[in-house]
């Protein structure tokens, strides 16, 4: 093959593949580049439309003075002796302004023409902020043509250090991870091995166990809402033995273990899956030579079929972790109280509640180091190949 043909084949396949490139690049690679840089800013999305908000000049005018110009003859001076253009700005336009800008509307906002052009009728066409600053402004319009963050340096990551919150969310993370990853992991294996038994019903049950993966998390969520509420079935068939129903998603030393049991029965499924793709690699002359000498069922498990799944194990147990430490749904839908909440939870909050982005980015990032560490570190440690 010569050097054209080559050439040609590298340009089809960079063709074929540019839809995955440009999606990768513009939902992956940009968020989390753009992300690095709002963490060191005090960025807030509400801020973003103010300059585009629009607004008729003629009846802030008034507001602001307590001046109506069919009240009769109205001087310049009569307007200038009450017009104040920074409170003006602020609280009839109703524009937030940071100290930067409040300092150039103070010195270069054209007050006397503002008033000419009132007194003119010549403000009655509703108008953007940013159009009304770039007119009136003698200097320093640039300062409100569209909302730039400030930059604040390490300030978001040191407001961590004393956030009593941001360390609950981690903690609560570290504790769901170290408690659902193992354990659905385990029975992910064992619903492998049961599944990949030649027993009656068999693919019944495969499609059990791997149903609850499928199902919507909202529609699972309301589920165990129904189960865990106060009045709902677990409280129900507690009460039949005479034990006191709890509030299980409300009392902060039951709600996480809730949940943990929700996300163990839906992902449980999901990752047998893989048990199963890992088993039917396994020769079955293994199992024959270990019957012969006299290994029963568990030890053949213990001894072949747990060591022989190792890069399976590997695989899942990383993926446990990158998801249980990112958990969002359930703690959305069923978590009320801020001490059972996870660090993700706390990043939305941060991010669309508290509308603060920065400080929402800047504990992201710190997530994203947290599981980067976390995942470098049990590769170096768990090798992937499998061993007797």
């Amino acid at each position: 093959m010569n050097l054209k043909s080559k050439t040609k084949e590298a340009i089809a396949g960079y063709i074929f593949a540019l839809p995955i490139i440009l999606s990768i690049l513009i939902f992956t690679i940009y968020p989390v580049f753009a992300g690095l840089y709002y963490s060191f800013t005090n960025y807030q999305p509400t801020e973003v439309q103010k300059f585009r908000m629009r607004f008729v000049p003629e009846e802030a005018m008034m507001i602001h003075t307590g001046i109506f110009l069919n009240e009769g003859d109205v001087s310049h001076e009569d307007v200038a002796a009450v017009f104040d253009p920074v409170d003006f700005v602020l609280y009839d336009v109703g524009v937030k302004l940071n100290d930067k800008q409040i300092e150039a509307v103070r010195k270069y906002l054209d007050c006397e023409e503002l008033i000419e052009d009132f007194l003119a009728g010549n403000l009655r066409k509703e108008m953007s902020v940013a159009d009304f600053m770039k007119k009136y402004m003698k200097a320093k319009s640039n300062l409100f043509k569209s909302y730039v963050p400030d930059f604040i340096g390490l300030s978001n990551f040191k407001k961590m250090l004393k956030d009593e919150y941001f360390w609950i969310s981690l903690k609560n993370a570290f504790v769901y991870s170290g408690v659902v990853v193992p354990v659905q992991t385990l029975l992910a294996v064992l619903l492998a091995v049961a599944a990949n038994m030649k027993i009656r019903g068999r693919k019944f049950f495969k499609v059990i166990f791997f149903l609850p993966s499928i199902s919507s998390s909202a529609a699972i969520s309301m589920i165990f809402w129904l189960i865990y509420s106060k009045p709902g079935v677990l409280n129900r068939l507690l009460s039949y033995v005479g034990l006191q129903p709890v509030d299980w998603l409300n009392n902060p030393s039951t709600a996480l273990g809730a949940i943990m049991v929700l996300n163990v029965w839906t992902t449980a499924g999901y990752f047998m899956i893989t048990f199963l793709a890992g088993l039917q690699g396994i020769p079955r002359s293994i199992y024959e030579a270990a019957e012969i000498d006299g290994a029963r069922f568990w030890t053949r498990f213990w001894r072949i079929t747990f060591p022989l799944l190792r890069p399976q194990i590997l695989f899942v147990s990383t993926m446990g972790i990158i998801g249980c430490m990112q958990v969002f749904d359930q703690i959305y839908f069923l978590i009320k109280n801020m001490r059972n909440i996870t660090i993700s939870y706390y990043i939305y909050k941060n991010a669309f509640e508290y509308h603060n982005m920065g400080y929402a980015s800047a504990i992201a990032m710190v997530l994203f180091l947290i599981i980067l560490v976390i995942t470098s570190v049990q590769r170096k440690i768990v090798k992937e190949e499998a061993y007797f």
